[in-house]
């Protein structure tokens, strides 16, 4: 399937490492069911991945990165997706927190963490599942904490966690994140799962560990209504980082799959009958043209609302501008009406693919249940950003998390204005 204008929109080092990641796909296809069995990504890949440059599409170039745009990062992302889902999960968690981290500390901070000689990798979790966590001379200390999901923790240097949990984070209206080198946590070898085996989407666990203060930002959920001065470069992003790791942490992973299914479904069809019937060839049945034609226009139709909610982020960055409420909750919602459209033209698929697509070993198989898992990612979860549209429009207040904490973001007096 065509990358919708990716050609006019892409710098030509971004259509380079996006024909990298393309190149790589058949070597991800051959991985995947060791991928699956051995519930982690081979050495050999993820050194394969890191020779095409595909950990470091969210680095800054000063560190070696690419810095390529939120644009590129969705369609580079997706296509290592199509090889492998579990790849690019990883592989979109990376680059999307390697993004987030470059945008919230400081030059200083960032200088001591990515001037090393190893390509620097961060994996993630944004709440803490709990956490005893005392403030001491000079930073933090976790006396004991435990986060999942550490999705890419094998492959990681790095985590950017939330040294709160859910109830204190509502206590003191915002995030508290800290980066801790890997070195220093356990990696909890729990993540039996029926979706993205090899996302190595561990728990994190951490005893008696001293975070120093330069590593700990705190992200207040009523952090005022003032936008900074204009920015340049990536920093004009920076008023804008939980959006923006909601787009780059969490859906191209979901497209890529959707699009890797389309594809594998048009080139097994004329080859493959409908057993118990006088069909020989699927791709000379009506209604599979119907079904197959319905998946692709889903696929693309949430490329599409991808592109919209990218448009509206980057005109408003652009511009300095604040979001509406409707606006911003659109935006959202794109993302997840996004995962939406993607899980049910896989579904739609799966359906016709006959009793044989059940075997783990069938690519659709693995495409079906990695979507599956992908699409009930908080990020992601339609019925949450589907809530959260519908709230808006008929003027409640936002129930979303990444809404209320981008209170900077909204026209003046806007969103205490729907909370009354």
């Amino acid at each position: 399937m065509v990358n919708l204008s990716a050609e006019n929109q892409l710098t030509e080092t971004e259509l380079q490492l996006l024909e990298n990641a393309t190149n790589l796909l058949p070597y991800l296809q051959k991985y995947a069911r060791q991928i699956d069995e051995e519930r982690h990504i081979p050495d050999e890949v993820i050194q394969k991945v890191s020779d095409a440059g595909l950990f470091k599409l969210g680095t800054l170039k000063k560190y070696g990165g690419y810095e390529v745009s939120i644009r590129a990062m969705v369609e580079i992302i997706s296509e290592v997706a199509k090889g492998n889902g579990s790849v690019g999960w990883v592989v979109q968690i990376i680059n999307g927190n390697n993004y987030t981290v470059s945008l919230s500390l400081s030059e200083e901070t960032l200088d001591s963490i990515f001037n090393q000689e190893e390509e620097i990798r961060f994996c993630s979790v944004l709440a803490a599942r709990k956490a005893v966590v005392k403030k001491v001379d000079g930073g933090y200390l976790v006396e004991h904490g435990l986060w999942g999901f550490g999705s890419g923790s094998k492959h990681a240097t790095h985590a950017f966690i939330n040294l709160l949990d859910t109830a204190s984070m509502q206590e003191n209206k915002g995030m508290r994140l800290a980066v801790v080198p890997m070195n220093e946590i356990t990696i909890v070898d729990d993540w039996y799962t029926m979706s993205l085996k090899g996302s190595a989407s561990n728990s994190l666990e951490i005893k008696n560990v001293f975070i120093p203060e330069k590593y700990v930002i705190s992200q207040n959920l009523s952090q005022g209504n003032t936008l900074p001065a204009p920015l340049e470069g990536i920093d004009r992003y920076k008023p804008y980082v939980q959006i923006t790791t909601a787009i780059t942490t969490g859906i191209s992973a979901i497209l890529g799959l959707a699009r890797g299914a389309v594809e594998y479904f048009v080139e097994k069809a004329p080859h493959k009958g409908i057993t118990m019937t006088i069909h020989s060839s699927q791709a000379d049945v009506g209604h599979i043209q119907y079904k197959v034609g319905l998946a692709a226009m889903k696929v693309e139709s949430a490329h599409l609302h991808i592109s919209r909610a990218i448009d509206h982020l980057e005109h408003h960055v652009q511009n300095g501008e604040r979001f509406t409420t409707n606006e911003f909750a659109q935006l959202q919602t794109d993302m997840t009406y996004a995962a939406l459209l993607c899980w049910e033209a896989v579904d739609m698929l799966m359906a016709e693919s006959g009793g044989g697509v059940i075997a783990d070993s069938n690519r659709l198989s693995q495409i079906f249940r990695d979507i599956r898992g992908g699409a009930n990612h908080a990020l992601t979860t339609a019925s949450t950003g589907l809530e959260l549209y519908g709230r808006v429009l008929m003027g409640l207040p936002p129930q979303h998390v990444i809404t209320l904490s981008s209170a900077s973001l909204f026209k003046t007096h806007e969103l205490s204005e729907s909370n009354q």
